[in-house]
């Protein structure tokens, strides 16, 4: 029987990793990833194992670091490891974005351009929200 909690967990983790991936690169025009099966399952393996087995490592080691920056040191981590993905594994590509503005419930939005540093910020922020969500609510 825990055998089979242990499999269901780490499904759990790739199918979470894989609909963060997703979800990021259909809303965000600068975060490419190949829909390759063997490219986008690679890539899965890779945001699956940083976000599950890195970021907790990171945050027992630069504990001291992490409560004197409220958690900021261990996202730092995590966009490293994106950056490292993106500039020597080139699974994903991360790339400048001009977000197009528009009107949105009354709100006037304007063009902004994103440097490619700023969306790296931006796609790690949103893979790790959509990953903790999918945690909580399911």
């Amino acid at each position: 029987m825990l055998y089979n909690l242990d499999v269901k967990r780490i499904l759990r983790m790739l199918i979470f990793s894989a609909i963060a991936l997703y979800l990021t690169s259909l809303w965000n025009f600068g975060f490419v990833i190949s829909y390759d099966l063997n490219v986008f399952f690679q890539s899965v393996l890779i945001i699956a194992f940083a976000y599950y087995l890195i970021l907790p490592v990171s945050k027992i080691i630069l504990l001291p670091l992490n409560i004197l920056t409220f958690g900021m040191v261990s996202f730092g981590v995590f966009v490293l490891f994106l950056y490292i993905m993106d500039k020597h594994l080139s699974f994903i590509q991360i790339n400048d974005w001009v977000f197009k503005g528009g009107t949105y419930f009354g709100i006037h939005l304007n063009n902004v351009v994103i440097s490619e540093s700023g969306n790296l910020i931006l796609s790690a922020l949103f893979i790790s929200a959509i990953i903790k969500a999918l945690e909580i609510f399911t």
